[in-house]
């Protein structure tokens, strides 16, 4: 294919070191990150065929690119493919109509996201009972000033989101995971260590010690996205 530029549109964004998994578990209506590739001056259309192939090609499920997969059992059935740089696209890649590009940004700020974090506390906590406790029932209303980490960059403001669900599951004494649903546009790593008391409440707060966040993943955006007829 000739052609003169690719744009990338992607549907939000996380930070660098998020990656951008399925869920552990099946989740109605959760899915992967929508992007929009858009080929600028292409010479000739590419056929359905040719499209179908793109999947195949960068998750590394075709014959030809099979020997380079990549087998990481830990990752089974949360990916799309098994590409060894970790980048994979759903099989559903097919042709948009320009219409497409209408709030592709916009849908995906409404909508509800799932993440899974791995967390440490520097107290000790005794027993899965006490975790769940101290963590309380969900929904929860936060209130999260713009964080520290970007006030360079982003205006002073408060915003309201919720933590729609939260699944806690001990480790360790120190460590526990955690897997949350939230509105779009929650800061989740300072939901996790309060950011100084910018955010309230936070896992901090409600463990009564200093909380981090050693892993964050985005595991999936829920709600329909545009697919052609």
């Amino acid at each position: 294919l000739v052609f003169s530029m690719v744009k990338f549109h992607a549907s939000g964004r996380e930070d660098l070191d998020v990656r951008m998994l399925l869920p552990p578990y099946s989740i109605e209506g959760v899915g992967g990150r929508p992007f929009i590739c858009q080929v600028v001056d292409a010479l000739c259309m590419p056929t359905m065929d040719q499209v179908l192939q793109v999947p195949q090609k960068i998750n590394c499920t075709d014959s030809e690119n099979s020997n380079a997969c990549d087998d990481n059992d830990e990752l089974a059935g949360r990916r799309y493919g098994r590409n060894p740089l970790g980048v994979d696209i759903s099989d559903s890649f097919t042709f948009v109509p320009s219409i497409a590009f209408k709030n592709l940004q916009g849908d995906t700020e409404e909508k509800v996201k799932y993440y899974g974090c791995l967390c440490w506390s520097v107290r000790a906590i005794s027993s899965q009972e006490e975790l769940e406790t101290r963590l309380g029932t969900f929904p929860l209303e936060l209130n999260q000033k713009t964080p520290i980490r970007v006030l360079h960059r982003r205006s002073r403001s408060t915003r309201v989101r919720r933590v729609l669900s939260l699944r806690a599951t001990l480790i360790d004494a120190h460590h526990f995971r955690l897997n949350l649903s939230t509105d779009a546009g929650t800061y989740v790593k300072e939901f996790a260590h309060g950011d100084l008391g910018r955010t309230v409440p936070s896992v901090s707060s409600l463990l009564g010690c200093k909380v981090d966040m050693l892993e964050l993943d985005c595991e999936g955006i829920a709600g329909v996205f545009f697919c052609p007829s």
